[in-house]
């Protein structure tokens, strides 16, 4: 499956690319399951990263379903930061739910990236939007 990601990956560099595929982990581990439909995202994000090691590590992540730290990126612009979080809301609706722990996470991201929380709380607005088309 095809993900037409809205975020510019080859404006990323190597550690942008494996901030952006650990946040895509979290996102999609937030509400505590792995839906299929999220499934598609993750496969091609870790495809990013060149790292193994790091590519190791998300799978484990994964695999025994805990969240991984995120810290904050560096570098990374806002309008990209804002693509960024939009691709990491398509993922938490792809499930056409959006738990509270995503928004959760989404806060957390948001934050990471330097919004604030009003903006935030506007990127999840937009969040309930997706998932009702």
């Amino acid at each position: 499956m095809e993900v037409d990601f809205k975020t510019k990956i080859s404006e990323l560099n190597p550690r942008q690319r494996e901030w952006f595929a650990t946040a895509t982990v979290a996102m999609m581990l937030a509400d505590g399951s792995i839906d299929r439909s999220e499934m598609g995202f993750i496969l091609q994000v870790i495809q990013l990263v060149k790292d193994e090691q790091v590519v190791d590590r998300l799978k484990k992540f994964i695999q025994f379903q805990t969240l991984p730290p995120l810290g904050t990126p560096t570098g990374i612009d806002r309008k990209l930061a804002m693509t960024m979080i939009i691709d990491l809301i398509r993922i938490a609706v792809a499930d056409q739910d959006f738990a509270t722990k995503e928004k959760a996470m989404i806060h957390e991201i948001g934050t990471n990236l330097g919004f604030s929380q009003q903006e935030v709380d506007q990127l999840v607005m937009y969040g309930f939007e997706l998932m009702v088309k």
